[in-house]
């Protein structure tokens, strides 16, 4: 096996792979969650998110354009376009794909990337600098979640290596049934009859949201941390622990007997509260939005879809003098959330609303603070791709992959989003701001505050 740093060769003749016969016409109403994004969606604020994989090697243009379009065509809805039934209802109907954009000249944005009708769901490019490459994605939310983009991309992946190995055959992709996109909507709360205990848990779920205003991220920066030299045009802030600072994190989250994930989001809220202190927001409580994934076991063999759904984590400043009881409350609300499956009654609260579309289009759009800030944990992405090892690191074709993040979309008054990737042994921060709030100086600023938090809990052990 050549060493991490050796260049892989393509292969000069590509093996033929044909294209699937067009997939069958295909009418899928919007879900409620879909139907939250799209009234969600505003020009300013655009609802898509990134994926960027930095890989070592060269692109073989013909290869990925196959793969690429073979991707497509077992995930129908990263190609769909919208159309209205007769009651108005959006639905999905098929699209072409957007062209994949070579070379930085064209943002997605000027791809045409703005979650209307005809909108690209997805746009690719790629970006080769000698021998570095990165392979940036930026999807319609409204169509796919961060679990399905990263779909799409391992099966393109999967479909690149295939096309430059010679091998005869179709690539060994998992199974696909394309037949449950129609269940996308139809979660367990849905496909049984509602409970006298779901109708009390709904007020629970949905009245705080309605009732109590949550805090914002202050724009008041540290001076201490600002000034860096920042790249105005940058989509987000990315940065990488070392495999020595990932592992540190983890022996603290099994000290104390958690999750890392719980770990590094009871961070956040510490960075969080230490960053409005001694500002008006300071008395409010602080909310985190924390997407979460509604698949079930069945579902894993859906193409790509927008199945997460929207829990909330609220703590006041004083809940975060206790790191520890911080930590420990975390943990117990997380495993709460995750054995009564939270989720699914803020998306019924969502299937009530849209019996009168109009009202949700009011409540997303009304002045009031949703939530402080975002936390996605994106976990291991790369895991279970059916793509061979170079070292710690995947290989597709003549492609090392170094590296994955990602980083989510900004709402209306929550000025800022966490996103937390791991991969060959380290966790990748991503952080997406407001730029309307806060300059390149601040964006930097709540970056570096969130890894200041982290090292005081690796150098504390608590």
């Amino acid at each position: 096996m050549p060493s991490r740093h050796e260049t892989i060769a393509a292969p000069r003749e590509l093996h033929q792979v044909a294209l699937a016969p067009a997939e069958p016409y295909f009418s899928h109403p919007f879900t409620p969650f879909e139907f939250y994004f799209q009234v969600e969606h505003l020009p300013d604020y655009p609802q898509v998110f990134h994926i960027q994989l930095d890989c070592r090697g060269q692109v073989d243009r013909e290869a990925f354009v196959r793969a690429y379009q073979l991707a497509h065509q077992r995930h129908p809805l990263l190609s769909a376009d919208i159309e209205s039934d007769r009651r108005g209802w959006p639905k999905w109907t098929p699209g072409e794909a957007a062209p994949v954009l070579w070379g930085n000249a064209t943002s997605w944005s000027e791809a045409g990337l703005n979650c209307s009708a005809s909108s690209p769901r997805v746009v690719a490019r790629v970006i080769e600098d000698g021998d570095e490459t990165a392979l940036r994605f930026t999807f319609d939310h409204i169509a796919v979640d961060g679990m399905g983009g990263f779909q799409f991309i391992s099966d393109l992946l999967v479909a690149y290596a295939h096309l430059l190995s010679g091998q005869e055959g179709p690539p060994e992709w998992r199974r696909l049934d394309p037949a449950l996109l129609k269940e996308r909507g139809r979660h367990t709360l849905f496909s049984r009859k509602l409970r006298p205990i779901d109708l009390a848990r709904l007020p629970r779920v949905s009245m705080p949201l309605m009732m109590r205003k949550a805090a914002l991220v202050s724009d008041q920066p540290r001076p201490e941390v600002c000034g860096k030299d920042v790249d105005p045009s940058a989509e987000f802030l990315v940065h990488t622990l070392t495999q020595e600072q990932t592992a540190g994190l983890s022996r603290v989250a099994r000290a104390q007997e958690v999750r890392l994930h719980d770990l590094l989001l009871r961070d956040y809220f510490l960075m969080l509260t230490a960053w409005n202190r001694g500002t008006p927001e300071a008395r409010l409580p602080m909310r985190v939005l924390v997407p979460t994934n509604m698949r079930r076991q069945q579902d894993f063999r859906m193409p790509a879809a927008n199945l997460f759904g929207f829990t909330f984590m609220t703590r006041k400043a004083k809940h975060c003098q206790d790191r520890r009881e911080l930590l420990a409350s975390i943990r117990r609300e997380m495993a709460a959330m995750k054995s009564t499956r939270w989720a699914l009654y803020h998306e019924l609260g969502l299937q009530m609303f849209t019996l009168w579309p109009r009202l949700l289009q009011w409540s997303v759009r009304r002045k009031w603070t949703f939530a402080t800030a975002v936390f996605t944990n994106l976990n291991a992405g790369f895991d279970h791709v059916p793509l061979p090892w170079h070292g710690d690191r995947r290989l597709a074709g003549n492609l090392v992959v170094e590296n994955g993040y990602g980083a989510g979309p900004i709402r209306p008054d929550t000025r800022m989003s966490l996103a937390i990737h791991s991969y060959a042994g380290r966790i990748s921060v991503a952080v997406t701001s407001d730029r309307k709030i806060f300059g390149p100086d601040q964006q930097q600023a709540l970056l570096e505050a969130y890894l200041d938090q982290l090292r005081v809990t690796t150098d504390s052990g608590t």
